[in-house]
């Protein structure tokens, strides 16, 4: 889009506008025992792919007894539907039977293979390792989300009324082919991508926190996440724009469709 030139124009004023907030990381511990030491380093995992273009992913298993070499088996992975019920593993997910340590080696990994997935749901894949070789107080069963982005088509091109920006601009808008997804390409800054979220009433829209441009003002990336409505092929939002500081405030900003131009 069009709207980036405004970025580094935002007064510096905005920034007594900024409320402080910070993160903190948590780490867990490996724990020592008579055994080898074996344990996930978390609990959960996501994992997120595009349309198309993927492979698989990496989950890590570390140990705290490095002297010799070990093999330690998966001895459950399976799918967990919405109740938490265990399910066969579709041939689209394909996890190893072991994971192997050479001597000396504190760290290895699991490769998962991840085929043609169906796009926009979501897999709750738990993986078990033998808990024979692991402390008592080890992370033995690891759950973790798969996600593959829906396929979207071009609609053609769209235009943006910011009110954070006081500009006006262009983007293409594309729509997921499975659901009421849509995605404006570079609406802020070109590589940034926005995706707006229509319910099944065809009406209440959600845009989740999302990077919207890499720079504001020399504070870092620009966020936005907020909320709004479809009507008439015009998406009216209110969408919080944040940074790593804090926020800037809340803005409305129009969407019109290419359907609605």
């Amino acid at each position: 889009m069009k709207i980036k030139g405004y970025i580094l124009g935002i007064s510096v004023a905005m920034a007594s506008l900024l409320v402080s907030s910070c993160d903190t990381n948590n780490l867990t511990d490996v724990y020592q025992s008579s055994t080898i030491g074996a344990t996930f380093i978390t609990a959960s995992q996501s994992v997120s792919f595009p349309s198309s273009g993927y492979e698989g992913f990496d989950v890590e298993v570390v140990r705290a007894q490095t002297e010799a070499p070990a093999t330690i088996k998966v001895t459950s992975a399976v799918l967990l539907d919405a109740d938490g019920n265990a399910l066969p593993l579709p041939s689209t997910i394909q996890v190893p039977s072991e994971v192997n340590f050479e001597a000396g080696e504190g760290r290895s990994s699991l490769h998962v293979s991840v085929g043609d997935i169906t796009p926009g749901e979501t897999y709750q894949l738990a993986i078990t390792l033998d808990e024979t070789v692991a402390p008592v107080d080890a992370t033995m069963t690891k759950i973790i989300s798969i996600f593959r982005d829906y396929t979207y088509t071009s609609l053609g091109t769209g235009t943006l009324n910011s009110t954070f920006f006081e500009a006006t601009g262009t983007a293409e808008i594309q729509k997921a082919d499975q659901t009421t997804w849509y995605k404006a390409i570079g609406l802020y800054e070109e590589g940034y991508d926005i995706i707006f979220k229509v319910a099944q009433d065809g009406k209440t829209v959600t845009v989740d926190q999302q990077a919207a441009a890499s720079d504001i003002s020399g504070y870092g990336t620009l966020y936005v996440a907020g909320s709004g409505t479809l009507e008439n092929g015009v998406i009216t939002v209110e969408l919080e724009f944040t940074v790593s500081a804090g926020s800037f405030g809340s803005c409305t900003e129009e969407l019109i469709l290419p359907a609605a131009n």
